[in-house]
C-alpha cells in the first residue's frame, strides 16, 4: 500500500512524496518513490498534488500497487510557521549554552584551587628556609624564559601538510641560493 511522505525545506518549499515500501532480495524493506510533487510555500493557486489526472496515471503505471486516495489526501500537513521554528531553535541553543557554562562552573568549583595551594606551600617553605637577605632579592627568571614576568610566551605555529614540498629533503642550502655552475 502506498503512503504519503511530506517534507518542507528551510526556504519553505513543500515536497509531497508518494512512497511504496518494497523488499529487496535480502529481505530489507526500502521505500520506492512513485510520485513526487514540489510546490513553493503558501501557494493559493495552481493544481493540487493529487488531482484526478495524476491519480489515473499513477494507477495505470502501477497496477500492482493499491492506493487509498482518501487516506493519502487527508494526511495532515504540518503548518509552515518558520518563526516559531526559529524561536524554538534559539531557545534550545540558549539552553545548551547555559548548561555548558553551568557545567564548566561546576567543574571549576570541584577542582581544588591550585594557585591557593601553591601559594600556601611557598609561604611555608619561604618562612622555614629563607633568610631575610634572600627574601629581599627579586626572583631571577629562568634561563631561556622571556623577560617581563607576566609576558606571554610566543606561540609557535605548526604547519600542516607538505605544502607541495616533496617529502623528506636533506638539510642544506635552499634551492634559491644554489645555482648551477657554468662549467
Amino acid at each position: 500500500m502506498a503512503f504519503l511522505r511530506f517534507s518542507r525545506d528551510k526556504r519553505g518549499v513543500e515536497n509531497f512524496y508518494l512512497v511504496q515500501p518494497t523488499t529487496n532480495r535480502r529481505g530489507k524493506v526500502r521505500p520506492h518513490v512513485l510520485y513526487w510533487f514540489r510546490s513553493p510555500p503558501d501557494v493559493k493557486v495552481g493544481r493540487e498534488p493529487f488531482d484526478p489526472e495524476v491519480r489515473r496515471a499513477l494507477e495505470a503505471q502501477n497496477p500492482d500497487v493499491t492506493f487509498d486516495w482518501r487516506a493519502i489526501v487527508e494526511t495532515p500537513i504540518p503548518s509552515a510557521d518558520a518563526d516559531k521554528w526559529r524561536e524554538r531553535r534559539r531557545a534550545e541553543r540558549a539552553a545548551k549554552h547555559a548548561a555548558a557554562e553551568e557545567e564548566s562552573a561546576d567543574a571549576a568549583d570541584d577542582e581544588p584551587d591550585a594557585s591557593a595551594a601553591s601559594d600556601a606551600a611557598t609561604t611555608v617553605t619561604a618562612s622555614v628556609v629563607a633568610t631575610p637577605s634572600v627574601a629581599a632579592q627579586p626572583a631571577q627568571p629562568a634561563p631561556g624564559a622571556p623577560s617581563g614576568g607576566d609576558a606571554p610566551r610566543a606561540r609557535r605555529r605548526r604547519r600542516r601538510g607538505g605544502g607541495g614540498r616533496g617529502g623528506n629533503t636533506p638539510a642544506g642550502p635552499s634551492p634559491a641560493s644554489t645555482e648551477p655552475s657554468g662549467d
